[in-house]
């Protein structure tokens, strides 16, 4: 039990340092040299205020509105700003318990990745694919004002509960998954087919009541849905909003999508390094690592979660934020994780971890890297 106490402060302390080293890195690029004072702007202006960022603090501070400008907040998922809400007893700053919030949910999410991938192929590999999710090149979104942290730890929190047979625990999991965005429902499948491949395998496991709780999966959307049936009567009216300004969302077939994104690259300069091939690539890259993994006879359940969230991420019409969103298919870094090749994983740690100090630093410096 020490031991694996151990473990967790040795994983949260690895990804806060390292992304404290990338914000005192950012820091001296900004403003030239690192004081307290510098880091509490440079976090407060880049972490808490750009995009989204604004928008869950407006929820969590004001709520749903049914009419004005701030309606269209309707879009964004309720369990995250519901959280800084509740955990600042409607006095400390709102912005600063989002920042707390997903530093802990970082190192949750680090902790539970530890673990499935160390039942896959070991410590080494459990280490190797912390390492590599702390660098994914947008993974400075971890850090700020974002869903990305809580996310990801309700959903690799599922997937562990799914892993260890804990079927009560993985729909209560999901279902605060699915509140907090619209990918989380997909935990309903690799939660399926766990229980009808169980039953099916060799040993025969046994069907339980426990394994009903998956259900609750889909609920936490259904509960978004009767959010959105309450402000505006139509439980759809989100999808409404996304198609508007500043959005403009749609969806398409992904060959359509990839076309798009190809041309978008082509023309938009300034732009195609930072949001348009970044998406081609890791829409390419992640299909062949779900297809490798595979052959590595990775289980299952995680590459059908990879694949379905791969699939939905790009039915997205109008997609500019691909690097972050593909940043929560964690199945990927197990996947990773199981290659034999030390020159191949350490080169892709590398790469990783150039590209996580580019777009990071950008980013502080006010590139908009979505």
């Amino acid at each position: 039990m020490k031991r694996k106490l151990c473990t967790c402060f040795m994983i949260a302390a690895l990804v806060w340092l390292i992304h404290d080293v990338m914000l005192i890195i950012g820091c001296q690029a900004v403003y030239g040299n690192v004081t307290l004072e510098n880091m509490q702007l440079l976090i407060r202006e880049r972490l808490t205020m750009p995009g989204d960022a604004q928008r869950y603090l407006q929820i969590a501070g004001e709520g749903y509105q049914k009419e004005g400008a701030d309606a269209i907040n309707l879009v964004f998922f309720p369990l995250y700003p519901l959280l800084m809400r509740l955990l600042s007893f409607g006095v400390v700053d709102l912005a600063a318990v989002g920042m707390v919030l997903s530093r802990l949910c970082l190192a949750g999410a680090a902790v539970c990745l530890y673990e499935l991938a160390k039942t896959e192929g070991g410590e080494q590999a459990g280490w190797y694919s912390v390492l590599l999710f702390t660098v994914y090149p947008f993974s400075v979104f971890t850090i700020g004002v974002y869903t990305e942290s809580l996310f990801l730890l309700l959903s690799m929190g599922c997937m562990l509960a799914i892993r260890k047979e804990k079927m009560a625990a993985a729909g209560i999991i999901g279902f605060l998954a699915a509140l907090t965005r619209v990918q989380g429902m997909l935990l309903l499948f690799p939660a399926v087919y766990h229980v009808i491949a169980g039953s099916l395998s060799k040993e025969k496991r046994k069907i339980s009541w426990r394994d009903a709780f998956v259900l609750l999966i889909p609920v936490g959307f259904m509960v978004y849905l009767a959010i959105n049936h309450s402000l505006h009567g139509n439980p759809f009216q989100f999808l409404i909003y996304e198609e508007g300004e500043p959005w403009y969302q749609s969806t398409r077939w992904i060959a359509e999508n990839i076309s798009t994104q190809y041309y978008n690259a082509l023309n938009f300069k300034g732009l195609e390094k930072i949001i348009y091939w970044p998406q081609i690539i890791l829409y390419f890259l992640a299909v062949s690592a779900l297809f490798y993994g595979i052959k590595k006879e990775v289980r299952m359940e995680y590459l059908l979660y990879g694949g379905v969230y791969v699939g939905f991420t790009y039915l997205s019409g109008w997609m500019i934020s691909g690097g972050r969103y593909m940043m929560c298919c964690f199945p990927l870094y197990l996947v990773a994780s199981r290659m034999k090749s030390e020159k191949v994983k350490g080169a892709l740690l590398a790469g990783s971890c150039v590209f996580y100090f580019m777009y990071s630093l950008m980013f502080l410096q006010g590139y908009s890297i979505m």
